[in-house]
């Protein structure tokens, strides 16, 4: 089966579309891919679940554009508005070569990208959002990224992919070796380039994997599924799956299982 995409947000309450849209090859490891959210009726409730990229944000309605920092807890977000929204899911080191800046400027969160770019946001803006269809959107927003992204670093790039390929399943000393760096440097290269500590980053990543395995099976056995992924138990994994996504894997199970057929993955 295919690899599922990270989950990044589960809608609560509320009427709300959410579409994935797919990346140019080009962009594989760089760019997750793009979404839309529309919320037709006010009030929408989604939650946002940690998954250690950084998002590029589009208003299409007041037309602001914003930076979505990475974050170590999940948040709700209430949408008291009609709203809709184009964004683009990168990782950490193709994040800093599109806006320019380390990532550890960025902080948590929502950021305004006029405050972060200056004048640079508007023309940004201007050109992805000048596209009369979403499509139009998207490809404007992807050749933007494909001309700004350029080479990361080379440390940080080996030691993402190594918490990519392990699904989190490896430690700041094996991520340090995977680098080469020594553990005090990999925590200062992460702190600039990728926003959490390399421990986080990969406990954020072991989660996502828990959220993925349930995607393809949303009734699985939580006891196998904990020790297939080298929890000490199903009790550890339970513990880190609330504590990253705000709810147990039962919980979390439930919410994908009556997931509406217009939130689309």
């Amino acid at each position: 089966m295919a690899r599922q995409a990270i989950t990044s947000v589960l809608a609560l309450d509320g009427d709300m579309r959410f579409t994935r849209h797919e990346r140019d090859a080009r962009l594989t490891g760089a760019v997750e891919g793009y979404w839309t959210l529309t919320v037709a009726t006010p009030d929408a409730i989604l939650r946002v679940i940690p998954d250690g990229r950084i998002d590029a944000i589009f208003d299409l309605d007041t037309r602001e554009s914003f930076v979505g920092g990475p974050v170590p807890l999940p948040f709700e977000v209430r949408h008291e508005r009609p709203t809709r929204l184009l964004g683009a899911t990168l990782s950490p080191a193709a994040a800093a070569a599109f806006f320019g800046v380390e990532i550890g400027a960025i902080g948590p969160g929502w950021r305004s990208l006029d405050a972060l770019l200056g004048p640079l946001a508007a023309r940004l803006t201007a050109l992805v959002l000048a596209g009369e269809t979403i499509e139009a959107k998207v490809a404007a927003l992807e050749s933007l990224l494909i001309a700004r992204i350029g080479a990361p670093d080379r440390r940080v790039a080996r030691a993402v992919d190594a918490v990519a390929r392990s699904g989190g399943r490896v430690g700041v000393a094996a991520l340090g070796r995977a680098a080469g760096a020594s553990p005090r440097n990999l925590a200062r290269l992460f702190d600039r380039w990728v926003g959490l500590p390399p421990k986080t980053f990969a406990r954020i990543a072991r989660v996502q994997e828990v959220l993925r395995r349930m995607q393809d099976n949303p009734a699985p056995s939580l006891k196998a599924l904990s020790a297939e992924l080298g929890f000490a138990d199903q009790a550890h994994m339970s513990r880190e799956v609330k504590a990253i996504a705000g709810d147990g894997p039962g919980r979390m199970a439930e919410s994908f299982k009556r997931m509406s057929e217009s939130f689309k993955p």
